[in-house]
């Protein structure tokens, strides 16, 4: 209910106020009478209505000077001007005292109850904004962390054009900045993110932003050294002030957050750290050259703690190392053909051997830039793609698929990653195709031994057994070799010395019949090639053979 007071020096004209309105109906109660000025200036001072119904000509004081008292004190108290008098004077000043009302007596109900509502649906209105209002400032209040990550994230990003503007932030948002002495920018991130959040819910995942953020927060407040804010997924920003950059303190507070996250969060994180600047719209540049020395966490590894300061010709090269790049590459194309066709052959201990050589060399140079290295192993997975592709095979059947492989290696967040991450694929490959080249040699070797032992009377060569597999007499020699750790000659040698053992130890027949039924030229021959095989001449071996037995 809205609360009244009517003041009028006249009891009659009182009473017929309150009984004239149904003021329940309007959702008025009437609390007060005054028979005075100054009794109604008190009442609304101590009662604080929300309309004052007055009369102009009272004793003490009028109902025009409570109503200029009551404006000066902003009360807020709606006033309604009842006057005898019709005075142009008295309606300009219930004008200038902003009343809501001014009406003549003898009071007519129809204009009164038009009054009253228009009365009450502006203290209505009124109250709606005000309380829409303090639920916006609610919400703002609410959203404050929102609004303070958000400018912090057009800070450094450039985006803002204004030291003034940057200025005006900082103080809405209560941040606490020396921008006159200079500011510093680390850049912190979680090692190995993808993995650390891979099974993580969209909630857990922002719970644990904001944890770190409160855990870095509290380091900073401990100090009064700085503002830490997540500015986007995997990305925190620390502005430190200047006095902390003295003496290095700024990176043993980076250190103490880094340990604490460990600690306490079970999360690994790697810093990077930028110049001072001395200018607000600066802040940009020291936030690229903290990301560029985070980059180099790829060499150091996890848990890294990286200042731009002590990373020379950050963005160039030294001379030497150039020349040691350009070596590199040079040299790559033959390592890579080296590593393809090892894994072609099924040598998985080549492969190894080949893929930790590339990996000494790419850091032997030094400071490559990380999507140079990942370049040469994309190119790698790609030239072993064709590779397979060459062979009827699909190298994303033989590891996994092309997409997630590339993926992996953009992602890989070490060299000592990408490496182990590499040579897995590689070895594997390898091993498939030396599971595959050990079944099909199998099948090659028993065909060569078959047709061996089926013509070995014959004069039989490579050449004619390669013509009678379909391979060629390289292919053959090769794999034979490989796989038996004998030649092909050899082997033959071996059936048909085997034969004439056997020969010579169950019949009588000559031996030069024995030569000409394995097929040599001559006896001559014949015992020449046995007594090298058995170390005795045929002779001695028949004679010798019953004791053997």
């Amino acid at each position: 209910m809205l609360k009244m007071i009517i003041a009028d020096d006249e009891y009659i004209v009182r009473d017929g106020l309150k009984t004239i309105i149904p003021w329940e109906q309007y959702g008025i109660e009437v609390i007060a009478e005054a028979v005075d000025g100054q009794e109604a200036l008190d009442l609304c001072r101590e009662l604080k209505p929300d309309i004052l119904f007055t009369d102009i000509r009272m004793p003490m004081l009028d109902g025009l000077e409570v109503a200029m008292e009551l404006q000066e004190q902003n009360s807020g108290i709606k006033i309604i001007i009842i006057s005898g008098v019709q005075d142009f004077n008295y309606a300009k000043t219930a004008l200038s005292v902003n009343a809501e009302g001014y009406i003549l007596k003898p009071v007519k109900i129809p204009e009164l109850k038009e009054v009253i509502t228009k009365v009450v649906n502006g203290i209505n209105l009124e109250r709606e904004k005000k309380f829409e209002l303090e639920n916006l400032q609610d919400q703002l209040e609410r959203n404050l962390p929102v609004i303070r990550e958000k400018f912090m994230r057009n800070w450094i990003l450039g985006v803002y054009k204004s030291e003034a503007e940057i200025a005006s932030n900082l103080e809405y948002l209560h941040i606490s900045l020396d921008a006159g002495e200079g500011i510093v920018i680390a850049v912190l991130q979680i090692d190995d993110y993808y993995n650390t959040v891979r099974d993580m819910s969209e909630n857990d995942k922002q719970l644990l932003f904001l944890s770190m953020t409160n855990l870095a927060e509290d380091v900073l407040n401990a100090y009064n050294a700085g503002v830490c804010s997540l500015i986007n997924d995997n990305e925190f920003i620390v502005v430190f002030n200047r006095d902390f950059v003295r003496d290095n303190r700024h990176m043993d507070i980076c250190g103490e957050i880094t340990k604490n996250m460990a600690k306490f969060m079970g999360v690994s994180v790697s810093a990077g750290i930028g110049r001072i600047v001395y200018d607000l719209l600066h802040a940009n540049i020291s936030y690229k050259e903290a990301q560029t020395a985070l980059q180099y966490s790829f060499y150091t590894g996890k848990n890294s703690l990286l200042s731009i300061n002590d990373i020379d010709n950050i963005n160039n090269l030294s001379e030497e190392s150039i020349g040691r790049k350009d070596i590199l590459y040079s040299n790559l194309y033959e390592l890579e053909n080296r590593i393809i066709n090892t894994m072609k052959l099924g040598n998985v201990e080549t492969v190894e051997s080949c893929m930790n050589e590339l990996f000494e060399r790419i850091n032997a140079v030094g400071n490559l830039p990380v999507d140079y290295v990942q370049n040469i192993c994309l190119e790698m997975v790609y030239a072993a793609s064709r590779a397979a592709y060459d062979l009827n095979e699909s190298f994303d059947d033989i590891v996994s698929g092309r997409f997630d492989l590339l993926n992996s290696i953009q992602k890989s967040v070490s060299i000592f990653e990408l490496q182990k991450f590499l040579k897995s694929v590689f070895v594997k490959a390898a091993a498939y195709f030396s599971k595959k080249y050990n079944q099909k040699n199998n099948k090659v070797i028993a065909r060569i031994k078959d047709t061996i032992r089926q013509r070995y009377r014959e004069n039989i060569g490579i050449s004619s057994i390669s013509d009678e597999i379909y391979l060629s007499p390289n292919y053959i020699s090769h794999i034979f070799r490989e796989e038996t750790g004998e030649t092909i000659t050899q082997y033959i040698t071996k059936v048909r010395m085997e034969k004439a053992k056997e020969l010579l130890r169950s019949s009588d027949v000559k031996i030069l019949e024995i030569a000409e039924y394995l097929g040599f030229e001559n006896a001559h021959y014949f015992s020449t090639v046995f007594k090298k095989y058995t170390g005795i001449h045929p002779q001695k071996f028949r004679a010798n053979a019953p004791d053997e037995e």
